[in-house]
């Protein structure tokens, strides 16, 4: 992957200053893991075993904006293109780019499938230490979910850095969806990540791009931290989806709840436990509802850094 980004933001001249701070990117990858391609002209090809040899490309571009010191929005488009059948070239690198122009799916004038993206976050100035509200959305084939909020998959949430009277514990909860309920059925089948011509869609490596409610869901989550001292903590956390029926037979759910503790006995050296409890109901994988339970500890030893160590012998040296 290739990319662009400021290491700090900048500021427009003139009245574009009311804009505040700006930070621009822009990134260029391959991806990986596509296994089928379908074009107008030469139909349905590829193979479950051997992934294509010419993978889709894909890049995006994001500029961020911070009006005020406690509101900031962001605007993105990606594009996936070229790979099987439309070799990469500088005309199909600027057609990806630039917003403008269609055409059927594997044809020299295809620019690719595009998504475009809006982000925002905002602390309420009365009450900026302790409580943040944030959103995310993308849009399938269009420049911007503004255009047609019905058609974007969102994702929003609180996050509390500390909780009145309890500054220790700091909380987060979001709610999101890949599944409009005002477009039905007209998106079902997993419509934010399907491709007309790359049958996995918006995957890289067989994972999906963006979030893990699925490819058209409806989900939930929240977590709470207490922390201890700066490196020790105890974590509780639930989650729920719900996948649709649309997608695939009879839907599915799925809910889980568990717990991490995190402790520093030594400078260098940390353990850090967890419990997670899950159930499951999917009819297409089994006829009754599923019970998992799974734990794990983990005991990490962090050595002098080597660095520290080069210090002392160098030190050691000189004198």
């Amino acid at each position: 992957m290739f990319e662009i980004n400021r290491v700090t933001p900048f500021t427009l001249p003139s009245v574009f200053s009311r804009l505040g701070p700006v930070r621009v990117q822009f990134f260029l990858g391959r991806l990986t893991g596509q296994n089928w391609v379908s074009s107008v002209l030469t139909g349905l090809d590829g193979s479950w075993t051997q992934p294509l040899a010419d993978q889709p490309f894909i890049d995006g571009g994001k500029i961020s904006l911070k009006p005020t010191p406690n509101f900031e929005m962001g605007m993105g488009i990606t594009t996936l293109f070229a790979g099987e059948g439309v070799p990469m070239t500088l005309h199909k690198f600027g057609q990806s780019i630039l917003p403008v122009g269609s055409g059927l799916p594997g044809t020299a004038s295809d620019p690719g499938d595009r998504r475009g993206g809006f982000d925002f976050t905002y602390r309420f100035p009365k009450l900026r230490n302790w409580l943040t509200l944030y959103g995310d959305a993308f849009t399938d084939d269009e420049i911007s979910p503004w255009r047609n909020w019905n058609k974007a998959a969102v994702i929003s949430g609180i996050y509390l850095p500390r909780i009145p009277k309890i500054p220790k514990l700091d909380f987060r909860a979001e709610g999101l969806y890949t599944d409009p309920p005002a477009m039905q059925p007209a998106l079902q089948h997993g419509f934010f990540y399907w491709n007309g011509r790359f049958v996995s869609g918006y995957t890289n490596a067989g994972n999906l791009i963006g979030t893990w409610v699925g490819r058209q869901g409806q989900g939930a989550d929240a977590w709470a931290t207490y922390w201890l001292t700066p490196k020790d903590n105890f974590q509780v956390n639930f989650r729920h989806e719900k996948v649709s029926k649309g997608f695939i037979p009879n839907g599915g759910t799925i809910t889980d709840g568990g717990a991490r503790a995190s402790i520093w006995f030594l400078s260098t050296l940390s353990v850090s436990a967890s419990v997670q409890y899950e159930t499951w109901d999917f009819p297409v994988i089994s006829p009754t509802r599923q019970t998992d339970v799974a734990t794990s500890i983990e005991v990490t030893f962090w050595p002098r850094s080597r660095h520290a160590l080069a210090d002392k012998i160098d030190s050691a040296r000189e004198r």
